[in-house]
Protein backbone atom coordinates (compact mmCIF):
# COMPACT_ATOMS: atom_id res chain seq x y z
CA UNK A 1 0.00 0.00 0.00
CA UNK A 2 1.09 3.53 -0.70
CA UNK A 3 2.22 5.39 2.44
CA UNK A 4 0.35 8.61 3.27
CA UNK A 5 2.38 11.78 2.62
CA UNK A 6 3.50 13.60 5.82
CA UNK A 7 4.54 17.24 6.45
CA UNK A 8 3.54 20.55 8.03
CA UNK A 9 0.45 22.38 7.07
CA UNK A 10 0.53 26.04 6.06
CA UNK A 11 -1.09 27.06 9.35
CA UNK A 12 1.59 25.25 11.36
CA UNK A 13 4.35 26.98 9.38
CA UNK A 14 2.78 30.40 9.95
CA UNK A 15 2.51 29.76 13.69
CA UNK A 16 6.17 28.62 13.87
CA UNK A 17 7.36 31.69 11.94
CA UNK A 18 5.32 33.98 14.21
CA UNK A 19 6.81 32.41 17.33
CA UNK A 20 10.33 32.77 15.94
CA UNK A 21 9.65 36.43 15.11
CA UNK A 22 8.41 37.10 18.66
CA UNK A 23 11.48 35.41 20.16
CA UNK A 24 13.76 37.42 17.86
CA UNK A 25 12.15 40.70 18.91
CA UNK A 26 12.39 39.80 22.61
CA UNK A 27 16.03 38.81 22.19
CA UNK A 28 16.87 42.04 20.34
CA UNK A 29 15.22 44.15 23.03
CA UNK A 30 17.11 42.31 25.76
CA UNK A 31 20.43 42.74 23.95
CA UNK A 32 19.72 46.44 23.34
CA UNK A 33 18.92 46.92 27.03
CA UNK A 34 22.18 45.21 28.03
CA UNK A 35 24.21 47.38 25.63
CA UNK A 36 22.52 50.57 26.83
CA UNK A 37 23.15 49.64 30.46
CA UNK A 38 26.79 48.92 29.64
CA UNK A 39 27.19 52.34 27.99
CA UNK A 40 25.67 54.07 31.01
CA UNK A 41 27.95 52.15 33.37
CA UNK A 42 31.02 53.03 31.28
CA UNK A 43 30.04 56.72 31.17
CA UNK A 44 29.44 56.79 34.93
CA UNK A 45 32.74 55.00 35.55
CA UNK A 46 34.66 57.46 33.34
CA UNK A 47 33.00 60.40 35.08
CA UNK A 48 33.83 59.02 38.52
CA UNK A 49 37.42 58.34 37.46
CA UNK A 50 37.85 61.91 36.17
CA UNK A 51 36.38 63.30 39.39
CA UNK A 52 38.69 61.11 41.47
CA UNK A 53 41.74 62.23 39.47
CA UNK A 54 40.80 65.91 39.87
CA UNK A 55 40.34 65.60 43.65
CA UNK A 56 43.57 63.63 43.98
CA UNK A 57 45.46 66.38 42.15
CA UNK A 58 43.97 69.07 44.40
CA UNK A 59 44.87 67.05 47.48
CA UNK A 60 48.47 66.61 46.32
CA UNK A 61 48.89 70.32 45.53
CA UNK A 62 47.48 71.30 48.93
CA UNK A 63 49.87 68.96 50.73
CA UNK A 64 52.82 70.44 48.86
CA UNK A 65 51.61 73.97 49.61
CA UNK A 66 51.46 73.62 53.39
CA UNK A 67 55.27 73.59 53.97
CA UNK A 68 55.60 76.88 52.03
CA UNK A 69 54.24 78.77 55.05
CA UNK A 70 57.63 78.34 56.74
CA UNK A 71 59.31 80.49 54.08
CA UNK A 72 57.45 83.66 55.17
CA UNK A 73 56.61 84.77 51.64
CA UNK A 74 54.60 87.89 50.89
CA UNK A 75 51.87 85.67 49.42
CA UNK A 76 49.93 83.05 51.35
CA UNK A 77 50.59 79.45 50.29
CA UNK A 78 46.86 78.70 50.07
CA UNK A 79 44.39 81.40 49.06
CA UNK A 80 41.54 82.32 46.76
CA UNK A 81 41.24 84.74 43.86
CA UNK A 82 38.30 87.09 43.43
CA UNK A 83 35.53 85.88 41.12
CA UNK A 84 35.20 87.75 37.82
CA UNK A 85 32.19 87.94 35.56
CA UNK A 86 30.06 85.74 37.79
CA UNK A 87 32.61 82.93 37.74
CA UNK A 88 33.52 80.94 40.81
CA UNK A 89 36.44 82.07 42.94
CA UNK A 90 39.78 80.56 41.99
CA UNK A 91 41.88 78.39 44.30
CA UNK A 92 45.42 79.80 44.28
CA UNK A 93 48.37 77.84 45.64
CA UNK A 94 52.12 78.15 45.95
CA UNK A 95 53.60 74.70 46.27
CA UNK A 96 57.11 73.53 47.02
CA UNK A 97 59.22 70.80 45.52
CA UNK A 98 62.09 69.74 47.74
CA UNK A 99 64.75 67.16 47.03
CA UNK A 100 68.00 66.11 48.68
CA UNK A 101 69.74 66.17 45.31
CA UNK A 102 68.45 69.53 44.04
CA UNK A 103 67.61 72.95 45.52
CA UNK A 104 64.01 73.58 46.54
CA UNK A 105 61.70 75.17 44.00
CA UNK A 106 58.36 76.98 44.16
CA UNK A 107 55.47 76.89 41.71
CA UNK A 108 52.18 78.76 41.46
CA UNK A 109 49.06 76.68 40.79
CA UNK A 110 45.51 77.91 40.11
CA UNK A 111 42.25 75.97 39.90
CA UNK A 112 39.38 77.62 38.06
CA UNK A 113 36.22 76.84 36.09
CA UNK A 114 35.95 78.22 32.58
CA UNK A 115 33.25 77.28 30.05
CA UNK A 116 32.11 74.37 32.21
CA UNK A 117 35.59 72.86 32.55
CA UNK A 118 37.58 72.60 35.77
CA UNK A 119 41.12 73.61 34.83
CA UNK A 120 44.45 73.46 36.61
CA UNK A 121 46.96 76.12 35.68
CA UNK A 122 50.60 75.83 36.67
CA UNK A 123 53.52 78.21 36.16
CA UNK A 124 57.21 77.57 35.76
CA UNK A 125 59.21 76.40 38.75
CA UNK A 126 61.38 79.10 40.33
CA UNK A 127 64.22 78.80 42.79
CA UNK A 128 63.31 78.92 46.47
CA UNK A 129 66.78 80.05 47.53
CA UNK A 130 67.52 83.08 49.71
CA UNK A 131 67.67 85.36 46.65
CA UNK A 132 64.32 84.23 45.27
CA UNK A 133 61.51 86.81 45.13
CA UNK A 134 58.75 86.55 47.72
CA UNK A 135 56.13 86.01 45.03
CA UNK A 136 57.23 83.37 42.48
CA UNK A 137 56.87 84.62 38.94
CA UNK A 138 53.67 83.21 37.45
CA UNK A 139 52.42 85.34 34.58
CA UNK A 140 52.22 82.52 32.08
CA UNK A 141 50.26 79.43 33.01
CA UNK A 142 49.90 76.10 31.30
CA UNK A 143 46.25 75.07 31.59
CA UNK A 144 45.33 71.44 32.09
CA UNK A 145 41.62 70.42 31.77
CA UNK A 146 40.61 68.09 34.58
CA UNK A 147 36.84 67.77 34.61
CA UNK A 148 34.17 68.71 32.06
CA UNK A 149 30.48 69.42 32.51
CA UNK A 150 31.00 71.47 35.68
CA UNK A 151 28.05 73.83 36.21
CA UNK A 152 29.28 75.31 39.51
CA UNK A 153 32.30 75.24 41.79
CA UNK A 154 31.85 76.39 45.37
CA UNK A 155 34.74 76.55 47.83
CA UNK A 156 35.32 77.48 51.43
CA UNK A 157 38.44 77.74 53.51
CA UNK A 158 38.93 76.78 57.15
CA UNK A 159 40.83 79.29 59.26
CA UNK A 160 41.63 78.32 62.84
CA UNK A 161 39.58 80.35 65.29
CA UNK A 162 37.21 81.57 62.55
CA UNK A 163 35.75 78.39 61.06
CA UNK A 164 34.57 77.94 57.48
CA UNK A 165 34.67 81.08 55.35
CA UNK A 166 33.47 81.44 51.76
CA UNK A 167 36.19 81.63 49.14
CA UNK A 168 34.95 85.00 47.86
CA UNK A 169 35.15 86.45 51.38
CA UNK A 170 38.72 85.22 51.85
CA UNK A 171 39.64 86.62 48.43
CA UNK A 172 38.23 90.02 49.40
CA UNK A 173 40.33 90.01 52.58
CA UNK A 174 43.57 89.19 50.75
CA UNK A 175 44.43 92.86 50.32
CA UNK A 176 43.66 93.84 53.91
CA UNK A 177 46.44 95.11 56.14
CA UNK A 178 45.45 92.77 58.98
CA UNK A 179 46.52 89.15 58.42
CA UNK A 180 43.56 86.84 57.93
CA UNK A 181 45.26 83.68 59.17
CA UNK A 182 46.37 80.61 57.30
CA UNK A 183 43.88 78.40 55.49
CA UNK A 184 44.25 74.98 57.09
CA UNK A 185 41.39 73.23 55.30
CA UNK A 186 39.58 73.53 51.99
CA UNK A 187 36.03 72.47 51.14
CA UNK A 188 35.25 71.95 47.44
CA UNK A 189 31.73 71.41 46.08
CA UNK A 190 31.51 70.42 42.41
CA UNK A 191 28.13 70.53 40.67
CA UNK A 192 27.65 68.62 37.41
CA UNK A 193 24.05 68.65 36.25
CA UNK A 194 22.01 67.02 39.01
CA UNK A 195 25.15 65.62 40.64
CA UNK A 196 26.76 67.46 43.55
CA UNK A 197 29.99 66.12 45.02
CA UNK A 198 31.47 67.57 48.23
CA UNK A 199 35.06 66.94 49.32
CA UNK A 200 36.88 68.32 52.36
CA UNK A 201 40.68 68.50 52.30
CA UNK A 202 42.67 68.71 55.51
CA UNK A 203 45.78 70.79 54.91
CA UNK A 204 47.26 71.19 58.36
CA UNK A 205 49.63 68.49 59.60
Amino acid sequence: MRRAASGFTLVELLIAISLMAVLAVLGWRGLDSVLSSRERIVDASDSLRALSVAFHQIDEDLRLSWPVRLRKLSVVPIGFGAAQGGASADLQLVREQASELAPAQLQRVIYRVRAGVLERGFAQWVSAGPDAPDAPGARDYTWQPLLSGVSALQMRGWIDGQGWIAAATIAARSGAATPQGLVTGVEVLVARGDERVLRVFTVKD
